[in-house]
């Protein structure tokens, strides 16, 4: 593995840790979409494909989250099924991080 390489997947791997607080916590969610937009998604590397999924369970997060603020009858129901929904799309990017491996079609939601 080149240097760039091992800290492409460093960086995923802080990414990937504080999306994971950031279920528990809102700020490190925010400071991991923060990290998934300003850093270098390591073109032409296994690694783009993080980044863009990170971008994307970032965005589809938020979206989630704001969601109850319009639709307040479904609030907390639809706040529980984001959650989960993110938990499940993090539990996944830590295993292709772990395996080295990409992750499939960044674009699909889960």
């Amino acid at each position: 593995m080149t240097p760039a390489e091992a800290l492409a997947r460093r960086r995923v791997l802080w990414m990937n840790a504080l999306f994971a607080a950031g279920l528990a916590f809102a700020l490190p969610w925010f400071a991991a979409g923060l990290l998934a937009h300003r850093w270098d998604p390591a073109r032409g590397t296994l690694w783009a494909t993080h980044h863009a999924y990170g971008v994307r369970t970032f965005w589809f997060g938020v979206i989630g989250l704001l969601a109850p603020v319009a639709v307040p009858e479904i609030g907390v129901g639809l706040l529980v099924v984001v959650w989960l929904w993110c938990a499940v799309r993090l539990g996944r990017a830590f295993l292709a991080w772990d395996r080295a491996e990409w992750i499939m079609d960044p674009g699909r939601f889960v």
